[in-house]
């Protein structure tokens, strides 16, 4: 077995360590904020060093190690944008609303306008 192809083992089963310890936090934590928080890095982490791994690797059709380069690029293009989704529906089931609550606004005047000088 050559350097790059032990390199590439490392990095595949640190993503599958990593992907694993994600999908703990996910059943461990109670709230639905922590449990996005883990399923957020679940599509971040693992798919890089997966990524990574396919690239050093070179194992099989180069369209293969190109669709898995692809597939981990997407997931960490969307995944802010469907974390962010998720979150503010579980905002809003959880609050009933998706703006700050009356106490996260105590500490400001959002409610009171202005004074003109005359």
């Amino acid at each position: 077995m050559t350097a790059g192809q032990e390199a590439a083992q490392v990095l595949l089963w640190a993503g599958v360590g990593a992907a694993l310890l994600c999908c703990l936090g996910v059943w461990w934590m109670r709230s639905v904020f922590d449990r996005l928080h883990y399923a957020a890095a679940a599509t971040t982490l693992p798919p890089v060093l997966i990524g990574i791994s396919a690239l050093i690797s070179g194992a099989g059709a180069t369209s293969g190690t190109v669709e898995v380069v692809t597939a981990a690029g997407v997931l960490l293009l969307v995944n802010p944008l469907v974390t962010h989704a998720m979150g503010r529906t579980a905002r809003q089931l959880v609050f009933d609303d998706v703006g700050p609550r009356p106490e996260d606004l105590a500490d400001t005047d959002a409610g009171t306008a202005p004074e003109q000088a005359s």
